[in-house]
């Protein structure tokens, strides 16, 4: 499954400064799971988080289902693993589109425009939403994720780039 399910599930890490508890990571990270419908347990030191019809202003609305699980070690990391229909609907809907346009003649260009249109819209989201998650994600751990940035650690300390 895990061939195909890249088309709507979001997968990422963040790496974290130090090794962080669970508890203290996950309760940085509430606040997002706060929202109308949707509900979080903890199971195996994981945040499972499900969400019901969310409504459009909940930032995570696009994702369904998703778990968060922290790796710790020398390089101890946040990594979530999140689902999308939305994002499969995208994935999906240009198919009838393609049909439509291969079967009618006289339909052919509106067919392609929308298939088109749904390709496009599958692509942004695609990368919107994971680049979205990963930043709400990174700002709501605060001092806790690791943030790499060589620039601008290069030049507080003085050191040309």
């Amino acid at each position: 499954m895990r061939i195909i399910d890249w088309i709507w599930r979001v997968r990422g890490s963040i790496p974290l400064a130090s090794p962080r508890s669970s508890a203290e990571l996950f309760g940085r990270l509430e606040g997002l799971f706060q929202e109308r419908g949707t509900t979080t347990e903890i199971v195996d030191g994981a945040l499972i988080f499900h969400k019901e019809n969310p409504d459009s202003q909940d930032k995570l609305a696009s994702f369904e289902t998703g778990r968060l699980t922290l790796s710790g070690g020398s390089a101890p990391a946040l990594h979530y693993a999140m689902s999308s229909k939305p994002l499969l609907w995208c994935f999906i809907a240009p198919l009838p589109f393609l049909a439509v346009a291969l079967g009618v003649p006289s339909l052919k260009i509106s067919g392609y425009s929308f298939a088109g249109i749904f390709v496009l819209l599958y692509i942004a989201g695609r990368f919107i939403e994971q680049r979205q998650a990963h930043r709400l994600f990174t700002r709501a751990l605060g001092d806790a994720a690791a943030i790499a940035a060589p620039a601008a650690a290069s030049a507080e300390a003085g050191v040309p780039i």
